[in-house]
């Protein structure tokens, strides 16, 4: 998720082909820029979070400066030399944001955890829209809000479920599309070689985060797509 939100921004925002770009990625900036004081409000220690929310206040300060930095070389490209340095310097921050989230114990990781954050604070900020979907795995019994979270979200390892998802989709304002390959079939269909295939010959999948009534600026929305493998997300494009 968080590999593809931040490439997404920093991609679609480098396209001049792409409208309200900036707009999306300031709304989103501004929403995590102004989480921590919202997620102390349920139960997180403002020493405790601290570290972790900075982290990823300097991702998105990262992809903020790559765009600046973009936007005023895009503005002097008039020559075919300066539309080379121009792409140079695009695929620079591209491996410079790979090489950030693929270093373990550092900012991936520290980023991970604090998303895991606002998805229990999302959570348990409506724990009313949340709850029916709470099972225990192994009793199958209701479990409350504070209980699945310290279980199941905030703990690093843990896979992120459906009702995960969509807290997190609800909370950063942006849509999420999960193809499943993990057996699961749509309109009663058989499955094709194991795989929860329907005959329309699409692969299964869920929405999570969906605008009902768009305006112009819920179309300029993010949509991430990835794949789910049983234990395993991939993004696909």
């Amino acid at each position: 998720f968080l590999y593809s939100l931040c490439e997404h921004l920093l991609l679609r925002n480098s396209n001049n082909n792409e409208t309200g770009g900036l707009k999306e990625f300031s709304r989103i900036k501004t929403t995590i820029a102004n989480s921590l004081k919202w997620v102390c409000q349920f139960g997180y220690e403002e020493m405790t979070i601290d570290m972790f929310y900075e982290e990823l206040v300097e991702l998105f300060d990262f992809i903020e400066t790559s765009l600046s930095a973009a936007d005023n070389n895009d503005k002097s490209a008039s020559t075919s030399a300066g539309a080379a340095k121009d792409e140079s310097n695009h695929n620079n921050a591209q491996q410079q944001l790979h090489a950030k989230l693929n270093e373990e114990n550092s900012t991936s990781d520290y980023c991970t955890w604090y998303l895991r954050v606002l998805t229990a604070a999302q959570m348990k900020s409506n724990p009313d829209r949340f709850l029916p979907f709470l099972l225990a795995d192994e009793t199958n019994m209701m479990m409350d809000i504070p209980t699945f979270c310290s279980r199941e979200v905030e703990p690093m390892g843990k896979e992120c479920g459906m009702v995960t998802v969509a807290a997190l989709a609800e909370c950063l304002g942006v849509k999420v599309v999960i193809e499943y390959m993990d057996g699961r079939l749509s309109n009663n269909d058989a499955a094709v070689g194991g795989i929860g295939i329907g005959r329309s010959g699409e692969v299964v999948n869920h929405v999570f985060g969906q605008i009902h009534d768009e305006n112009d600026e819920d179309r300029d929305r993010i949509c991430l797509t990835l794949l789910y493998r049983p234990g395993h997300y991939d993004i696909l494009y």
